[in-house]
């Protein structure tokens, strides 16, 4: 956690959810008799602290989509976040609610274990000019709408030609996000610490691409062609931008872009407690 005189906390507490507020207001007490200085607005919502150079720490009330959100703004500042679970899998928001305690007295302490995670820096190009750009912590997907016809993509990497691939969309995923959408459409599952990119075609017109993973730095140019339907890039699964033929977006890694607060759990124990793995002690293979 960085050194400050004052350490500036933020708390980030889930929508709508009385249980995750009201621990909050613990935590911030807890905190102020600690001598820090804490901050606290609602998840969704923006928040002076988060451009704060002081900020310290970060902890997220809520569960792995309200993690997601946070460290979509948190890229780059190299500010740890600290995730207390109040979702249904804690991928990413590990720490349960009545652990909090010995957890922040850890991070303030300097203990912590703190895990880098990559992402995907993307940006979307109209009329040769830049219409948007963001960061993915999770995956970048174009996809079509809910009319039956093909997205078509023109797929360069690195400058060069991949394919011109038509289907229902393409996923583009981190590490640590191909536990989600990506696996669901086929695509592998990853170490969380691999520096990777997992690129999932989405029922591809007659299989003719399977899924590929790619250096972390590999750049991909996606150009939607003539001939598609109405698409969509979507972030994280949380934003989403319509795209128009001639579109094109650009989607590469960064390296150490988030650090999560904690010990890395052990990834097939991580496996088997959120249930991707059945029956992994006595040798089952099903997912």
């Amino acid at each position: 956690m960085h050194e400050s005189a004052s350490k500036h906390i933020l708390l980030v507490v889930k929508a709508n959810s009385d249980e995750a507020a009201a621990l909050a207001g613990d935590i911030a007490q807890w905190l102020r008799q600690r001598d820090c200085r804490v901050s606290e607005c609602r998840a969704g919502i923006g928040s002076p602290a988060y451009a704060d150079p002081e900020l310290a720490l970060v902890v997220v009330l809520g569960g792995d989509g309200t993690m997601l959100g946070v460290a979509r703004r948190m890229v780059g500042s190299r500010v740890p976040l600290l995730g207390i679970n109040f979702g249904r899998v804690g991928f990413l928001a590990e720490v349960q609610p009545n652990q909090w305690e010995p957890c922040l007295a850890a991070c303030l302490a300097g203990e912590m274990p703190l895990r880098p995670a990559s992402a995907l820096a993307w940006r979307l190009i109209r009329d040769g000019r830049e219409a948007a750009r963001g960061y993915a912590v999770n995956d970048v997907v174009l996809g079509r709408s809910s009319m039956s016809r093909l997205v078509s993509l023109g797929i360069y990497v690195d400058d060069e030609h991949m394919c011109d691939l038509r289907s229902d969309g393409l996923i583009l995923s981190t590490a640590i996000g191909s536990s989600g959408y990506s696996v669901s459409a086929g695509g592998p599952l990853l170490y969380p610490s691999l520096r990777s990119i997992v690129f999932t075609p989405i029922c591809p017109f007659l299989n003719t691409i399977p899924p590929m993973i790619f250096p972390g730095k590999a750049l991909f140019s996606l150009d939607v062609l003539p001939g598609s339907t109405e698409s969509y890039l979507t972030i994280d699964g949380q934003e989403g931008i319509v795209l128009s033929i001639g579109d094109t977006v650009e989607v590469t890694g960064k390296d150490d872009a988030v650090f999560f607060a904690g010990a890395e759990v052990p990834f097939f124990e991580r496996l088997r407690t959120r249930g991707f793995v059945t029956n992994f002690a006595t040798g089952g293979r099903s997912l």
